[in-house]
């Protein structure tokens, strides 16, 4: 159980750092709600940019990074992705294993995707920029675990 409550931190805070709302269910046909989250996402790029100090370059192919990942991310939600509960419920009961076998099995694909852009990411930081890049992701990773746990 414990494995499986890291894996959904992990896969929160992946899909977090991408913005897409695909994942927390959000139709694209709500326009506005997209609108919002891009502007968030070019907000978190600009803050990571100060953060890091990233030249111009590096800023425009990490953005790059995250465009091809983002379309990636979405392109499983519609093609890949499965309902735990929908497959778990298929026979008409619930089906416990079903359900963990999927939630693992979309967990797996999101880790794959989010581990093969982070690896691109981080060819295009220098070693100081990646310090300051994994103490950033610790901290987001603490606000999200504290935001887990008490709610």
């Amino acid at each position: 159980m414990k494995k499986l409550k890291v894996a959904m931190l992990t896969l929160a805070l992946g899909v977090g750092l991408v913005g897409n709302s695909f994942a927390m269910g959000d139709a694209p046909e709500k326009p506005y709600k997209m609108e919002k989250m891009a502007e968030k996402h070019e907000r978190h790029l600009e803050k990571l940019k100060q953060e890091l100090n990233l030249t111009d370059e590096q800023f425009n192919q990490i953005k790059e990074i995250k465009k091809q990942e983002k379309e990636e991310i979405k392109n499983f939600f519609a093609k890949e992705h499965k309902n735990p509960l929908l497959e778990a419920t298929k026979s008409g009961k619930f089906d416990k294993e079903v359900f963990q076998k999927t939630m693992i099995e979309n967990t797996k694909k999101m880790s794959e995707i989010k581990a093969k852009y982070l690896e691109k990411m981080f060819n295009v930081l220098n070693e100081q920029q990646r310090q300051k890049f994994i103490n950033h992701m610790k901290e987001k990773m603490e606000k999200m675990h504290e935001m887990m746990m008490n709610h």
